[in-house]
């Protein structure tokens, strides 16, 4: 399936008027994903990297703890939601390590984020997380490049736009993948599951993000035990706090050769006249 469609517009110009021509925009697809044959989610999303996405959404989710677990991992046919008359796709994932019915309707994630108080920042903050462990340290002169690394690496937002992006770069700021996607969730889901894939260790990883981090973000990026996450946009104060409480260093607003660091700034190293 392409990543983009021709459409015809009518595109307005106050100096001009109208002009009839074609544009293309991204396509998006449902993905609806299966665990034992139980289906967990339909995800609005781009159609592409979508084992991966699958994989880190099951991982990150709290449905499985890692790539080990799975048996096999199948996408179904290309099909129509006659509904809403979108795309639609399945990718049917099997393991023998979580096949009991009641454990994967009701993983820790799903219950905290439809817990009946309706407040999953407050559950989040309130639960008892493990520190991520990492010695690793970044330089500034590095943080500073991953905004236009990362653009300059990103094929599919020039030729349809509309995509967010994340991408994986380890501390010396070698860029190892970056996915796009419609969803900024999307994008960390697909690069967990390319690292679950690669069995890329993460104690020394870097995830640059151009969506706003919030506290679910951030919990994702718990998840994948990544030390450090920079965005190019905001952070919220939920997330800001899950940041400091799990350990994470957290960089906001990386771009234009200036960055906030709103958490742990240990893992910084910053040159010398700024120290």
């Amino acid at each position: 399936m392409k990543l983009g469609k021709k459409v015809e517009i009518e595109k307005i110009k106050s100096a001009t008027g109208k002009e009839v021509l074609k544009d293309i925009i991204p396509t998006e697809i449902l993905l609806t994903v299966f665990l034992n044959n139980i289906p967990l989610s339909t995800l609005s999303c781009s159609p592409v990297n979508v084992y991966e996405l699958a994989i880190g959404f099951l991982v990150n989710n709290g449905y499985i703890k890692n790539y080990n677990e799975i048996n096999l991992i199948r996408k179904c046919a290309d099909q129509l939601n006659i509904k809403n008359m979108v795309p639609a796709m399945s990718i049917k994932v099997e393991t023998s390590c979580r096949d009991e019915a009641t454990e994967i309707k009701n993983p820790e994630f799903i219950k905290f984020i439809s817990s009946v108080c309706g407040n999953a920042e407050g559950l989040i903050l309130n639960k008892a997380l493990p520190k991520i462990k990492s010695s690793a340290r970044i330089t500034a002169e590095v943080i500073l490049k991953l905004n236009q690394e990362t653009i300059r690496l990103q094929k599919h937002k020039k030729e349809f736009g509309g995509l967010h992006c994340a991408a994986l770069f380890d501390v010396s700021g070698n860029c190892l993948a970056i996915m796009e996607d419609l969803g900024r969730h999307n994008c960390i889901d697909k690069i967990a599951g390319y690292m679950q894939i690669s069995r890329l260790q993460p104690s020394d990883k870097v995830i640059f993000t151009s969506g706003r981090l919030t506290v679910d973000a951030i919990y994702k990026i718990y998840q994948m035990s990544i030390p450090v996450i920079v965005t190019n946009s905001s952070i919220t104060h939920s997330a800001v706090l899950l940041a400091k409480k799990i350990n994470l260093t957290s960089i906001g607003y990386a771009r234009g050769g200036r960055f906030n660091i709103y958490t742990h700034p240990l893992r910084i190293i910053k040159p010398y006249n700024l120290n």
